[in-house]
C-alpha cells in the first residue's frame, strides 16, 4: 500500500471518528434544545468545534446575546437541571472581566462519556472577538487536507494530554501548514497567541482547491 493510500485510509478512520462524536453532540442538542431555550434571553449560536466538524474533545459551545439576566439563566439552568443526565452546573461571572458575560458550563452524561455544554450570555453590543464570527470563514476556508490535519493533531495532543488552544491549532494548519503534533509544538514555541484572538482564516483561492487533496 502507497504512503498516499495509508494517509487516505487514516483520514478516513479520522473523520469517521469525528463523525460519531458530532452524533453523539447532535443527539444532545436534541435532548436540551439550548439554541430553542436561550431565545428567551437574547440571540443564539452554535460556535466552536461542532460548528466546523472537528470536533475532538466532548465540548459543545454556545454564545448568547442579549440582557444579562443573571435569575433567568439560573432558572433555565434549573429545568436542565431536572435531567438525570445531567450531573454538574458550574457558573462563572465574569461581568467586568475580559469576557464581559455570564457563563455556564453543563456536564451532560451521553452514554459512557461526560459532555461539557458550554454557555455564554454576552450584551448585545458585545465587541468581540466573537467565536460565532469564525464559523463561516472557518467552514470557507476548511480543506480535506487541513481538516483531517487538524483532527489527528487535536486526537495526538489529547492522547499525550497536552493542552493547546484551538485557535492556535486551527492558524498553524490553515496558514502556516503544520501537518503532525511535533510540527504544531514546535510552532507554538514562537507562535502562541495571549488573551482574546480576533483571527479569521483566509478562504482557499479556487486555483488551489483541486489540489488539495489527501
Amino acid at each position: 500500500m502507497t504512503k498516499q493510500m495509508l494517509d487516505a485510509h487514516d483520514c478516513a478512520a479520522v473523520l469517521a471518528r469525528q463523525e460519531q462524536r458530532q452524533c453523539a453532540a447532535q443527539a444532545i442538542m436534541e435532548r436540551l434544545s439550548p439554541l430553542d431555550r436561550w431565545k428567551a434571553l437574547g440571540e443564539p449560536y452554535l460556535c466552536g468545534a461542532m460548528s466546523y466538524g472537528l470536533l475532538v474533545k466532548p465540548d459543545i459551545d454556545i454564545e448568547v446575546f442579549g440582557e444579562l439576566r443573571i435569575e433567568a439563566g439560573f432558572a433555565l439552568m434549573g429545568e436542565w437541571a431536572r435531567d438525570s443526565a445531567v450531573r454538574r452546573i458550574q457558573f462563572l461571572n465574569a461581568i467586568g472581566e475580559t469576557d464581559a458575560g455570564l457563563g455556564w458550563e453543563l456536564g451532560y452524561q451521553y452514554g459512557e462519556q461526560r459532555w461539557n455544554v458550554q454557555m455564554w450570555l454576552l450584551p448585545e453590543d458585545y465587541p468581540g472577538p466573537r467565536s460565532v464570527d469564525l464559523v463561516e470563514p472557518m467552514l470557507a476556508a476548511l480543506t480535506p487536507r487541513t481538516r483531517c490535519a487538524i483532527l489527528r493533531i487535536k486526537e495526538a495532543l489529547l492522547r499525550s494530554g497536552i493542552r493547546y488552544q484551538s485557535i492556535d491549532l486551527y492558524r498553524a494548519v490553515i496558514e502556516d501548514g503544520v501537518a503532525d503534533a511535533h510540527e504544531y509544538e514546535r510552532w507554538c514555541w514562537t507562535n502562541s497567541s495571549v488573551g482574546l484572538v480576533d483571527w479569521r482564516p483566509d478562504s482557499p483561492t479556487a486555483a488551489s482547491q483541486p489540489h488539495d487533496h489527501i
